[in-house]
This record gives structure tokens, sequence and C-alpha cells, in this order.
């Protein structure tokens, strides 16, 4: 008799090691009877093949996320889940808990599970001193290009003379009467503005998931051209800030005020410097980064910020710097004063 009800806790232990059991195993109110939507794992648990939950598949821990399609049962066994991946894990409250899915800490930037629109009005008019992707195009089509594309005094002067010639408004500046009679689509005038990159993680994703978006959007500019005050579609180069903001919008993350709309007003091609001030990222310490974290730079003998870089792990970066996106040491002959170490998911 001691024998038997000594093998009965030992199954009753195992069962509470793996999320295994039977209905009989435990209480009915220890699981979940409709689906949870969204769960994160309390501990270690393993997912099965099958809902009878016979055959392994894989273990995940503590704190790993999964969308949930369906509540199973299977006679004789106890309530299982089904994800979207097609595997089955434990309905045991014990072990999963229900939630609206990742989420950093209140005091720091929030992780969107919707589309992100960046703060901002889109379809601007361009002016002297603007940055960005249209200005970028005018500076190219009207000749004025000299490497560096700043809406300045040559530019003004060639778009009041293309006005001239072509019976609009003379100003100066072009509006999206004058981009249209420059030769670019109607269309482009807003959407190289309101470009944002599409999430590349869900709620029912964990933090790695979403680092891993962040960086999967950064690696689609790698090539292109370092372009100031430029944060728009992957066919375009970017700056520094405006490269780490569209990895952030990918991640779920929305700095606004900052913004992709407003990085080519005069002044935004620092947004380094509004991301490094922001008190909604963790400044951790150097020694403590981590793949995902953003890394800001100092000038060179000042304490000025001037550079944003995303850090991947082994002492590699990928940044924006003239005069592509490429991916580069953490340090190096052109910038190793690090400021320090922003974390963006916790």
């Amino acid at each position: 008799m001691f024998q038997k009800k000594l093998l009965a806790g030992v199954l009753l232990a195992t069962s509470l090691v793996t999320g295994m059991g039977t209905v009989s195993a435990h209480a009915a109110s220890d699981y979940y009877t409709t689906n949870p939507k969204i769960i994160r794992t309390k501990k270690t648990v393993v997912y099965y093949r099958d809902a009878a939950r016979t055959h392994r598949a894989q273990t995940v821990k503590k704190n790993h996320y999964a969308k949930i399609t369906q509540l199973v049962t299977v006679k004789g066994h106890a309530p299982a889940l089904k994800t979207n991946t097609g595997k089955y894990l434990t309905a045991n409250k014990a072990f999963v808990a229900k939630t609206a899915g990742y989420q950093n800490p209140q005091k720091y930037y929030q992780v969107h599970n919707t589309q992100i629109k960046p703060y901002g009005k889109v379809g601007y008019t361009v002016k002297r001193n603007y940055e960005g992707i249209k200005t970028w195009k005018i500076m190219r089509r009207l000749g004025t290009a000299n490497g560096y594309n700043k809406y300045n005094q040559a530019t003004y002067n060639a778009v009041k003379a293309f006005q001239r010639r072509h019976g609009l408004k003379v100003t100066g500046n072009v509006n999206e009467k004058t981009w249209v009679k420059l030769g670019f689509s109607k269309s482009s005038f807003k959407s190289i503005d309101s470009y944002v990159a599409p999430l590349g993680a869900h709620a029912w994703n964990g933090r790695s998931a979403h680092i891993e978006a962040m960086i999967h959007q950064a690696y689609k500019y790698l090539g292109k051209p370092y372009l100031v005050g430029s944060s728009s579609k992957p066919i375009y180069g970017t700056d520094c800030s405006g490269l780490a903001m569209q990895a952030l919008y990918a991640g779920g993350i929305d700095p606004a005020p900052i913004s992709a709309i407003h990085h080519a007003y005069p002044g935004n091609e620092w947004n380094s410097r509004n991301l490094w001030a922001s008190k909604k990222f963790q400044h951790v310490a150097y020694r403590n980064r981590q793949r995902g974290d953003l890394v800001f730079y100092y000038q060179p003998g000042t304490h000025t910020i001037w550079h944003v870089a995303i850090y991947l792990g082994h002492n590699k970066v990928i940044e924006s710097w003239p005069p592509r996106i490429m991916v580069q040491p953490i340090k190096n002959g052109q910038r190793s004063d690090v400021a320090g170490i922003a974390r963006v998911f916790h």
C-alpha cells in the first residue's frame, strides 16, 4: 500500500514538472475552460505534437508567449491548448497565464500590436533647409545635387525658375502641384512621407521576436546610401536616426513626437539626440549591452550626441554612416566615443 502511494506521488510530481496530467490528477478549476487567446508560460513547459500530449515536440522556458487557437479536451486527458503553430501545451493555470501579450514596463515605450501611424502631417511642402527623400529627389531632378540633400539656396532659385517656366505660382517651395510638374507621381508626394515599417512581431511573440523584427527591418536598408534627414521606404537610404526609427516601428515602438514624417524638417536630422534624451528608454551600462539595444555616440572631444546605431551582438552594429547603411564594429576609426546604451525591449 505504501509503495502504491509513493508511486502515485511520483507520477503526480512528474505531471507537475511538465504540465502533463489527467483530469483526475488535478481539479477542473486548475485549467482554462475557454480559449485564453494569448498565454505566457509561468515556468518551463513542454510543447507536444498531439492533443493527448504523448509526443514531445520541444521545451519552452518561462515567459514564452503563444497565440492559442483552440481549447482541446481529449477523453481521459487534461485540457490542452492548441497554438497557432499546430502544437499543444497544457491548459493548467499553474503553467500558463492568460495575457494581453508581450509588453514593456509602463514607464518605458509601450509595445504596439497594431500598425503604428507616426506623428505629423503627411504631404508637407518642401522648403529651404528641409532634408529627406523629397529634397533628395528635387535636387537630383533640378541638377543642384551636391552630395548633401539639404534644400539650399541654389535649389530654391532653381525651383523658382522652374515655376516661372511652367506657369506655376513662384514661391521657391515645392508643393504638390510643383512636385507633379517636376515629373513625380502625385501619390509619391504623400507616400514618401507616410511610410512606416510594418509590424514584424505580434502580441503573442516575446521579447526576442520583437528584437529580431527591429533588426530585420534595419537589414532591409543594407547597402543603401546615407541620406541626411531621411526615414522612408527601404528602396531609399536613411540617416542614422532615420534607420533607428523605422527599425523601432517594425518592433512595435513609437517614439512620438520623434517621427519619421518630421525627420526631414529643419533640425530633425539630429533625432539621435532626441532619442538619447528620451526618458522612455532604460539606459544600461556599456558592459551590459544586448542585441537590439541602441548605441549612442558622442562627437569626438564633446559631449554632443551625433550618432545612433543598433547593436547586433558580438561587438557589431548596423548603422547609417556615410556613405551607406552597413554593419560595422561597435567602435571604429570614424566613431568610437560611446555615450551610452539604451534598452528598447525588456
